[in-house]
């Protein structure tokens, strides 16, 4: 048998598994997509003239009591109202292969334009087990992050094609359900190109009017959605990892230890200075790479900007983690000069869940619970290293050579 055979029968065996992922999702159908069982009892008090971000009305039609409700902006009801034409069972499994449609395309746009040099044997592993196998997590959670994701790296795409009107397109279909995304956005500032104000501020005054429209057509119910969003902006824990959810349950602990209550004013404002540091000493990496005859240099600059947005992002969820696969993989890959004894260190360190030295236990809680954010840290410190290391070296050699 030789390597090509191999390595095909690797990938049709990593496809079969991904078959039985989707089998088992459908057979236990009653545990999971509980976001879209939401959204699709949302969608059926909508269409029935109800308020879907009155959680009690929402509570009475449900079938499993969810302790949430509708956060989207209200003019999303009717891309959930499609899925109403037919029982929940039925538009269970179509919205689980819409999403399966989804995330196919998307790894094929990822090996194709974005690590196709890169793309070695073990990329589709890496994509399905990379941030606690965050694609599977979405597809549990039955969440609209993937096509938010599609629409981000199909404007990616055309980002780094210097096609800057169909990037805004996707970009704001991408921002429709949860907003954030719009910030992306802010690449046109960075492009070389002499119309990036006329998009940028374009598709703002585009983004606004979609707001404005809503608020106009169903007041209530889009004041409602403020107050929701606000509501759960921060989340914190295994299933949202965020920089901000983890400086909330760090001074949780040392209240609980020290008996010592940090004001909720003073959390928030540290999240804000780690936010702005991190900004800062991406946007001077920025000006240095920039600066830099480097290989792939724009695909570097769109992958740090990934990475800062999740970093900041006050509601990061597990599966969110899926815009970090890409960049990841990128970096490690470009990394494979340094030697394995950091990594191999690392491995040496870790414990299992049950740790026996004293103080230490709380430690690998919070370092397993948050563990997507650490790794997200880590993958922003090697685009740093990757980024300055290089002048560096050029800086040493020019020593050498005058001395």
């Amino acid at each position: 048998m030789n390597s090509k055979t191999f390595k095909k029968i690797v990938v049709g065996l990593l496809f079969l598994y991904f078959i039985y992922c989707i089998y088992y999702l459908i057979v236990n159908r009653q545990l999971y997509q509980r976001d879209f069982e939401m959204q699709y009892y949302s969608a059926q008090v909508f269409s029935g003239g109800g308020n879907p971000y009155d959680f009690e009305t929402l509570k009475s039609v449900q079938t499993h009591t969810l302790g949430y409700w509708y956060a989207y902006p209200p003019a999303t009801l009717w891309f959930y109202r499609l899925f109403t034409l037919t029982d929940y069972n039925t538009a269970y499994s179509i919205f689980l292969l819409l999403k399966v449609g989804m995330i196919i395309g998307l790894v094929l746009l990822w090996r194709m334009k974005f690590v196709a040099k890169q793309a070695g044997e073990g990329f589709y592993f890496f994509c399905l087990l990379a941030f606690n196998s965050a694609i599977f997590l979405d597809m549990r959670a039955g969440n609209i992050n993937m096509f938010e994701q599609l629409m981000l790296w199909l404007g990616f795409y055309f980002f780094l094609e210097r096609r800057f009107l169909p990037f805004c397109c996707f970009i704001l279909l991408g921002a429709c359900f949860k907003l954030t995304p719009i910030v992306f956005l802010g690449l046109l500032l960075l492009a070389d190109e002499k119309r990036k104000y006329f998009y940028f501020f374009g598709s703002c005054v585009v983004f606004l009017s979609y707001l404005l429209i809503q608020y106009a057509a169903w007041p209530e119910m889009f004041c409602a959605f403020l107050t929701g969003a606000k509501d759960v902006l921060v989340e914190r824990g295994l299933y949202s990892p965020s920089t901000a959810g983890l400086i909330q349950e760090v001074f949780e602990m040392l209240a609980q230890t020290t008996g010592i209550s940090v004001p909720e004013g003073f959390q928030r404002g540290l999240f804000y200075v780690i936010a702005g540091v991190i900004i800062l000493v991406s946007l001077r990496a920025y000006f240095v790479l920039k600066s830099l005859k480097t290989e792939d240099k724009e695909k570097m600059i769109l992958f740090l900007a990934c990475i800062v947005y999740a970093l900041i992002h006050p509601r990061l969820k597990d599966y969110a983690c899926v815009l970090l696969i890409i960049p990841s993989y990128f970096i490690i890959n470009r990394m494979g000069y340094l030697k394995a004894y950091p990594f191999l260190f690392f491995l040496a360190i870790v414990s299992a869940a049950n740790v026996t030295l004293p103080g230490l236990r709380t430690i690998y809680i919070f370092m397993w619970t948050y563990y997507p954010l650490v790794l997200a840290y880590f993958m922003w410190s090697l685009y740093l290293y990757e980024i300055y290391a290089p002048r560096k070296r050029t800086s040493e050699a020019y020593l050498e050579k005058t001395i």
